[in-house]
C-alpha cells in the first residue's frame, strides 16, 4: 500500500469513529432536550449512557443520512 493510500485509510477510519461519537453525543442532547426536558450540552453529555429504548425515541436519521452521505463520498 503507497503511503498515501496508508494516510488517507487512517484519516478515514478517524473520521468515522469521531462521527459516530458526535451522533452519539447528540443523540443524547437531543433526548434529553424533547423528552425528558432538560437542557443539556455536550459536556455532560458524554458522561450519559443511553439505553436501546431511549436511542431509538431519538430521531437519528438525520445522522445516518450524513454518515452515509460522507461514506458514499469515501467510496
Amino acid at each position: 500500500m503507497t503511503r498515501a493510500m496508508q494516510v488517507a485509510n487512517r484519516a478515514c477510519y478517524k473520521l468515522v469513529t469521531d462521527m459516530l461519537y458526535e451522533a452519539r453525543i447528540q443523540a443524547i442532547i437531543d433526548y434529553k432536550s424533547r423528552i425528558e426536558k432538560v437542557k443539556n450540552n455536550k459536556g455532560p453529555a458524554r458522561d450519559i449512557r443511553l439505553n436501546r429504548e431511549q436511542y431509538l425515541q431519538v430521531n437519528t436519521e438525520l445522522f445516518l443520512n450524513q454518515l452515509r452521505s460522507i461514506l458514499h463520498v469515501i467510496t
